[in-house]
């Protein structure tokens, strides 16, 4: 499902003020390309790509973006999916949490490529205790990705 993103200029200091209560939570401090990745990332319905995020942000350099990036999934304010070109696509996470919070499956179409987090499905608790997995392994979450057409490509 998509999130919806008001727009207007009482959404952007809204949306401004809740991207500052984040960092404060997370104990981060407010820079501006802080709040400008926090802010592509709330507007945008699908995860995005470095160049994506790039492309909306005005003289901000490549690498303070992935580092910026970095930071965020640390802290667990973003999460990231691997795309269909094998880049990894950012997205805002629901909550700020000591647990992983990437608990939702994405959805990648294998013809045009797009990705959507289906923030309305929940992986089940015990999907990792089910597929009896070694105890070699030390899981810390999972990631569920399905593949398939989106409905533009489908028709």
């Amino acid at each position: 499902m998509s999130r919806h993103i008001p727009n207007g200029p009482n959404a952007n200091r809204k949306s401004a003020a809740a991207s500052e209560a984040r960092l404060r939570g997370s104990g981060l401090r407010k820079t501006p390309v802080r709040i400008g990745v926090l802010e592509v990332l709330t507007r945008s319905a699908r995860p995005m790509s470095v160049p994506q995020i790039l492309a909306r942000l005005k003289g901000v350099d490549t690498v303070t973006v992935y580092r910026t990036l970095h930071t965020f999934l640390r802290k667990r304010l973003v999460h990231r999916v691997r795309g269909e070109d094998r880049s990894w696509l950012y997205a805002i996470s629901p909550e700020v949490s000591p647990k992983p919070q990437h608990l939702h499956p994405h959805f990648v179409c294998d013809q045009c490529g797009k990705v959507d987090c289906l923030d309305d499905a929940r992986i089940p608790a015990n999907f990792v205790a089910s597929l009896d997995v070694s105890r070699d392994y030390d899981i810390r979450w999972p990631e569920v990705v399905l593949h398939g057409l989106c409905r533009r490509c489908r028709t």
